[in-house]
């Protein structure tokens, strides 16, 4: 019995940001901060008392409309199905894909890190969309702490 060839699904749709732009990163924020299911407010007070909004040209009312793009985005990207992936592969590539200057990286790989820290646990979800972060842009958690 010969199963029949499964065609690639087309890669994920998002609101298009210039790279390397506050929205692009603001979007990575999103996606971490969302992709356990559990949006705390303490990720937000982190992100505020170490400046990351203000290092990247972002404000409070910025980040919300990249927020609710993103979910307009996640939600598009579901269609019909059942459940969403919030740590899908080939999404988080698509969201990570905005950011491509080495040093933003870097920044944004260590602010996520406290961000992480923020609740005191580290969600599988996060460590998953952390990892594949890191894979990703070539980085190393030795060098980021």
């Amino acid at each position: 019995m010969t199963l029949p060839e499964l065609s690639p699904s087309p890669p994920p749709e998002l609101t298009p940001y210039p790279e390397n732009s506050p929205e692009a990163m603001l979007r990575i924020i999103t996606l971490f901060i969302v992709c356990d299911g559990d949006v705390a407010e303490g990720e937000m007070e982190v992100l505020e008392r170490i400046g990351v909004l203000d290092t990247i040209g972002a404000d409070r009312n910025l980040f919300a409309l990249v927020f609710d793009g993103y979910c307009d985005d996640l939600i598009a990207h579901a269609g019909t199905a059942r459940y969403v992936g919030l740590a899908d592969t080939q999404w988080v590539d698509a969201v990570l894909a905005g950011v491509t200057d080495p040093g933003l990286r870097h920044y944004l790989a260590q602010a996520l890190l406290l961000v992480a820290h923020s609740d005191g646990h580290f969600a599988d979800a996060e460590l998953t969309v952390y990892r594949q972060m890191l894979d990703r842009w070539g980085l190393d958690i030795d060098h980021l702490v």
